[in-house]
């Protein structure tokens, strides 16, 4: 049942990986803010966005931490988690955007909506999030299963118990006393 339980545990965080890769495409297609000059795609926050530290925004870093994750995802899963939560917490600052810096005369556009792309962007890093709890989780029940025999015997040696266990003790034959026997007499 264990060794259900853990590929159960790895599939679902190889889907949640695949599911964020798919998230993070599509997030850099769509639009991620409707403004009132235009709507702005997801590849030109992922290129420009990094610029928001100078007017306190960010929401940006998000991406880099969750790339951090990712590459610690497979050796240190502890912190990928530690990673995916900051970059949680970064994302978070994004839902408080009202506007838009423009230039650095201090123009800004305002955000009318947030487009399909910001919730696609949401959703990798959380799928990224729970990956990382998905394979914390698959190594604590692989580890113990590796420490633990497991509690139902194989098929193999159950089947073999029960044919030893029906069949007829048989005791050794063996000549009765005073009987000749062929060996003895040639």
């Amino acid at each position: 049942m264990r060794d259900l339980k853990t590929s159960i545990f790895r599939g679902l965080t190889i889907l949640l990986l695949l599911i964020a890769a798919v998230l993070f495409l599509l997030s850099m297609a769509d639009t991620v803010f409707v403004t009132t000059e235009h709507p702005i795609k997801g590849y030109w926050v992922l290129l420009t966005g990094w610029m928001g530290f100078v007017i306190f925004q960010f929401a940006w870093f998000a991406n880099p931490l969750t790339l951090l994750s990712l590459m610690l995802f497979r050796r240190r899963t502890g912190w990928a988690l530690v990673s995916s939560t900051l970059a949680l917490i970064c994302l978070s600052q994004a839902f408080m955007f009202s506007e838009i810096p423009v230039d650095t005369s201090g123009e800004s556009v305002k955000i009318i909506a947030r487009g399909g792309g910001f919730y696609y962007w949401v959703g990798m890093v959380g799928c990224v999030f729970y990956a990382c709890i998905m394979m914390m989780v698959y190594r604590a029940l692989k580890k113990d299963l590796i420490k633990s025999p497991p509690e139902v015997p194989s098929s193999i040696l159950v089947a073999d118990q029960n044919l030893h266990s029906s069949m007829p003790q048989v005791t050794s034959l063996s000549f009765p006393d005073g009987a000749i026997s062929t060996r003895s007499n040639p």
